[in-house]
């Protein structure tokens, strides 16, 4: 599955490799039959791409594929609300986020009990982003460990086996966001062992570590950063920084 490869891509620093991926969905045939498998993919695919970078820009301006399964669509939104979190555009992600409340309303009149569980889960998550945004830096941390919680106990489906972001690693990047380093890095390493070798847990443990003054903790993470996107593209700023950092200590 293409979703599967991109993601791989996306880990190892391999941007333009996954870009061919992401750019050849357009030239795709129509499908004989509607699945939620594929139609999760299809969202995920230039989701991961925009994410994994932390390009904002792009997940914010995500189009949303038409398709008969709210979760697919639901991938879309979500992205979409973080990126315009990030971006400071309360605004924006407030809209995708009642989008959201609108797929989980067509999930629970199905009966769908997972799909409107994991819409709620990145409800909260995006919200906890906006709330930050807006300068409520506690009831940002608490509602993003809420939705750090929710996620951990949360079942798995094989249409979204590959999730799209864990949140306990955005709950460790906001942590970060805030200065707080020490929780960031307790979140981080947490993820890190339920979901390994993620470029975007990796990279903000180093800085975590950084932050605590554990120099030595610090250069553990930025070498397997490096060890992780040896065959890269090598052009993301967290290589730069690891590399001078290793350099310089």
């Amino acid at each position: 599955m293409s979703d599967f490869l991109v993601y791989a891509y996306l880990q190892t620093a391999r941007d333009d490799e996954a870009k061919q991926l992401v750019d050849s969905l357009p030239k795709l045939k129509k499908f004989r039959f509607a699945s939620l498998g594929i139609d999760t993919a299809l969202a995920a695919i230039p989701a991961r791409f925009a994410l994994e970078r932390g390009r904002w820009d792009e997940a914010a301006q995500l189009p949303v594929r038409d398709s008969q399964f709210p979760a697919a669509q639901s991938i879309s939104y979500f992205a979409r609300s973080l990126g315009d979190a990030r971006l400071g555009n309360a605004p924006a992600a407030h809209a995708d986020i009642a989008h959201l409340d609108e797929q989980e309303v067509k999930l629970a009149a199905a009966k769908d009990d997972y799909w409107a569980g994991q819409t709620r889960i990145q409800k909260q998550a995006a919200a906890a982003w906006v709330m930050f945004s807006e300068g409520d830096r506690d009831g940002a941390i608490a509602a993003m460990r809420k939705a750090a919680d929710l996620d951990d106990a949360s079942e798995k489906n094989v249409a979204m086996e590959n999730k799209l972001v864990p949140v306990r690693e955005l709950l460790g990047e906001l942590y970060l966001a805030t200065g707080m380093n020490n929780e960031a890095l307790v979140e981080l390493e947490a993820s890190d062992k339920v979901m390994p070798n993620r470029f975007r847990t990796i990279a903000p443990a180093a800085a975590a570590a950084r932050g605590t003054g554990s120099v030595e903790a610090a250069k553990r993470y930025y070498r397997a950063l490096t060890a992780l996107a040896v065959g890269g593209d090598g052009n993301r700023v967290e290589l730069s920084e690891a590399r001078t950092y290793l350099v310089q200590n």
